[in-house]
């Protein structure tokens, strides 16, 4: 898996492992991948799955109260974490296997495309939503026609649906690739490995992630200075949309910049490190680098930002955690009478 941004590390998890057993290359002999990663996944998974079930819940029940636009922007991103988070079990047991995929080709194409498309496609709809919050507070328009296109129904659609696309866009290697397993020493199959992936295919996710990013960071700049200037004798309520606007961009934006940003920053040259690697040792055991490391613990930050996104709803999002609180209870978790006060204080 070399050409994919996750893709890619997969393979160079498993390549630093080499030839189990051979040559001295053990995999527990490096921890950054057989340890940390296993790791965070296993906190993505426990963290991450049910915090964003239930968001997804509250989105679909939140109705017009959140605007459709920004609505469906927020269900998709949540839907998005659900996917990418339900691909981790089976990763899982690979890299605890270790390096051996015990489950079928077609799973081995289905988890790799499943966590290209949940992990790209989540980067598109932060981006959406962050220039979503930037045109509420700079263009609040109160009728529909008013609004700009991102805000209306009709286009919010179309957009969702571009960004599953693009996601799926850069899933596609993984799908189309001749051989998804390929075989490993003593028996061992490989998922997404390696001959399927290249370095311009890094090159091109590395320019979808900085793009998006720039997006993320001109809204932020935006929404800044439109909070520092004076808010005039408008309504209290139209200060506290700024600010919870401005709350929900600055996450998505520490979410790229502490989970996504290491990972695309080194993705391009330990792609290319790889190949000249592989062309030089054919693909044998090699002793580890400073940036596989540096790599593989970059991996480790890009699982977690599953678990950052419901946090950001927590605080940016009117009544997030009032509604949950309410889910909860009536699914009968919560005690009865919190659940009444609840639905007494909504």
């Amino acid at each position: 898996m070399t050409s994919l941004p996750l893709a890619s590390t997969r393979s160079e998890m498993n390549r630093s492992v080499g030839d189990l057993g051979v040559g001295g290359c053990r995999p527990w002999d490096d921890p950054a991948r057989f340890i940390v990663v296993p790791a965070a996944y296993a906190l993505a998974l426990g963290l991450g799955l049910p915090a964003n079930v239930a968001a997804l819940a509250v989105f679909v029940r939140s109705g017009r109260r959140l605007g459709q636009a920004l609505r469906l922007y927020l269900l998709n991103l949540a839907l998005a974490d659900v996917l990418f988070t339900l691909t981790l079990p089976l990763w899982l047991t690979y890299y605890l296997g270790p390096a051996h995929w015990p489950f079928p080709e077609a799973a081995c194409r289905a988890a790799g495309a499943a966590y290209y498309v949940s992990t790209y496609a989540a980067v598109a709809f932060a981006a959406l939503i962050s220039v979503c919050r930037c045109s509420s507070v700079h263009r609040p328009g109160p009728k529909a026609a008013a609004r700009p296109a991102l805000r209306r129904r009709g286009p919010a659609r179309a957009a969702c649906a571009a960004a599953w696309l693009a996601g799926l866009a850069c899933a596609a290697p993984s799908l189309a690739a001749p051989h998804a397993l390929s075989p490993g020493p003593g028996g061992a199959s490989r998922c997404l490995e390696r001959g399927w992936a290249r370095a311009g295919l890094a090159y091109t996710t590395v320019a979808f992630f900085t793009a998006a990013f720039l997006l993320v960071l001109a809204a932020y700049v935006s929404l800044a200075r439109a909070l520092a200037a004076p808010s005039g004798p408008g309504p209290a309520r139209a200060g506290a949309h700024r600010r919870a606007a401005r709350t929900m961009v600055l996450g998505l934006l520490l979410v790229f910049a502490l989970c996504l940003a290491p990972y695309h920053l080194l993705l391009a040259p330990w792609v290319t490190g790889q190949e000249v690697a592989a062309s030089r040792e054919g693909g044998g055991c090699r002793a580890t680098s400073t940036l596989d490391v540096l790599h593989t613990l970059s991996l480790a930050l890009l699982s977690l930002n599953s678990c950052l996104d419901p946090l950001i709803y927590c605080f940016s999002v009117r009544r997030f955690r009032r509604d949950c609180w309410a889910l909860s209870c009536r699914l009968g978790v919560g005690a009865p009478g919190a659940h009444s006060a609840s639905l007494a204080s909504s």
